[in-house]
């Protein structure tokens, strides 16, 4: 039997983490569904993707005779049934990441192995699409990217008849913090809602949406990989890490001044998204922060809102549209233990073509790394507008993992510090952080020296890394514009 070995299992919480395994509360599917024999296992968390891949397994299924189970899950429920399956010795035959560990670590673990892509397949990757110590290990491909990494997930979503009547115009929204913040304060005075919602019980979104506002605020960072967690980000000029820096401390009194204001909707601190953004739709408050799927949940669950819906980019403190986001990882990864290699491979080789592409975006999940596939697509202009402010804002960042790989194996041997940033943002807007700048920088100084710690012990294996790795010379600065909002 397979099990999780120490630094996995600090990676992953340690006992609060194996005692949600064995609990496997939460929404989406209770724990590891039943096995089929002869078919493959899929798990995977992109809910808009789900008639679509289910349209690929079935025309796979006719061609190879191998059906797929497949198990869509909340993905911090995918998270507890991928450990309980782990422990079992019963991973499924293709899964994402839901573990929450650097790629390197599942090929270390010997949990994955390397895809046997057809040459045609292959040649679909743009240069430079696939990289070391990301997608490809000992120069092998294990995964692939499906999705572009000119996205964030804190595009500014608005109920226009809301943001009209608080006298801001609703075909941009509000477009600075200061605006931002007036709009909220308006709205809550109509007495009709509340002017702010967040799903503040899902830490890791908090995380993202703080360092993408960071980066709107000027901070020049670097990804290891697109959305990365905390251990993953640096600040690219010198390449320590840039929590306690000045972007991030604003963006934390930013949004603690909506608290302070009153405009935040009362119960957001217990929400998660999906919660959240089904009482944004219920008329709760009028804006919300969310990615380009917003578009496709409101198609499929709340259409009558959707012609009230209106999207902007992120406030910024000028209005000056700014982001930055890391390389985008592998999608799916294939189990070690399939006994349907072929199968598996030759479903997953479908998913890089022309096709398929077009099918993510009428799905309107994240936009898809063929990026023209949405101007393809039978979408809602509302979508089409969504993605057209990423692809004009967003700036590809340095990756560490382009210049040294073993960075990697530095990610893959730090344990997470506690709290997290978005563990941090949530007990301060929460009223529990009274000092936002000392706790910041505590987690900062926790970050920097276990980083320092997986160093040592990375070269001590004989290797060569140092922060120098995190820092890049050649930082380009982010696209701003302030045209399209």
């Amino acid at each position: 039997m397979t099990t999780i070995d120490r630094r996995t299992f600090l990676a992953l919480g340690g006992t609060a983490a194996v005692a949600g395994v064995l609990g496997l509360s939460g929404c989406g599917p209770s724990g590891p569904p039943a096995r089929r024999a002869g078919a493959l296992t899929w798990w995977d968390e992109f809910q808009p993707l789900e008639a679509l891949e289910q349209a690929t397994f079935d025309a796979a299924s006719g061609a190879t005779g191998v059906g797929v189970d497949y198990t869509v899950y909340d993905p911090a429920g995918l998270g507890s049934a991928l450990q309980l399956a782990q422990q079992s010795g019963l991973m499924p035959d293709v899964f994402t990441n839901g573990f929450g560990i650097p790629a390197l670590a599942l090929v270390e673990n010997g949990w994955v192995r390397p895809l046997d892509l057809p040459d045609e397949a292959l040649a679909r990757f743009p240069e430079g699409t696939l990289l070391e110590g990301l997608h490809t290990f000992d120069g092998r491909v294990y995964s692939f990217p499906l999705f572009t990494s000119r996205q964030h997930v804190s595009l500014t979503w608005f109920d226009r008849d809301l943001v009209e009547r608080a006298g801001v115009d609703p075909s941009t929204g509000p477009r600075t913090w200061d605006e931002f913040r007036q709009v909220a304060r308006r709205i809550t005075r109509g007495g009709e809602a509340h002017g702010w919602i967040e799903g503040l019980g899902l830490t890791d979104r908090m995380r993202q949406h703080v360092i993408d506002l960071a980066a709107g605020a000027g901070a020049q960072l670097s990804f290891t990989e697109a959305s990365a967690d905390s251990p993953g980000v640096a600040d690219a000029r010198t390449g320590d890490y840039p929590f306690d820096g000045d972007e991030f401390v604003a963006v934390l009194e930013f949004l603690g001044s909506l608290v302070r204001d009153g405009v935040m909707f009362p119960s957001s601190t217990s929400l998660d998204v999906r919660t959240a953004r089904a009482r944004w739709a219920g008329g709760a408050a009028g804006l919300f922060l969310d990615g380009t799927w917003n578009v496709g949940v409101l198609t499929g669950q709340f259409p009558d809102f959707l012609p009230r819906v209106g999207v902007g980019n992120m406030p910024t403190p000028d209005g000056t549209a700014r982001a930055v986001n890391g390389p985008v990882g592998g999608s799916f990864w294939l189990s070690s233990a399939t006994a349907e290699p072929e199968a598996a491979t030759r479903i997953l080789a479908t998913m890089t073509g022309a096709d398929y592409a077009a099918g993510m975006a009428a799905a309107m999940d994240q936009p898809p790394a063929d990026a023209g596939a949405v101007d393809r697509a039978d979408v809602p202009d509302l979508y089409r507008q969504a993605v057209g402010i990423l692809q004009d804002t967003v700036t590809p960042a340095p990756s560490p993992l382009e210049r040294q790989p073993a960075v990697g194996l530095v990610l893959s041997e730090m344990v997470q510090v506690r709290p997290t940033l978005g563990e941090i943002v949530q007990g301060y807007l929460g009223g529990n952080v009274d000092d936002v700048r000392a706790e910041l920088r505590g987690f900062t100084d926790r970050l920097r020296a276990e980083r320092d710690r997986a160093v040592a012990l990375v070269n001590a294996r004989g290797h060569d890394v140092g922060v120098d790795d995190w820092r890049r010379d050649d930082v380009a600065e982010p696209t701003t514009t302030g045209s399209r909002s």
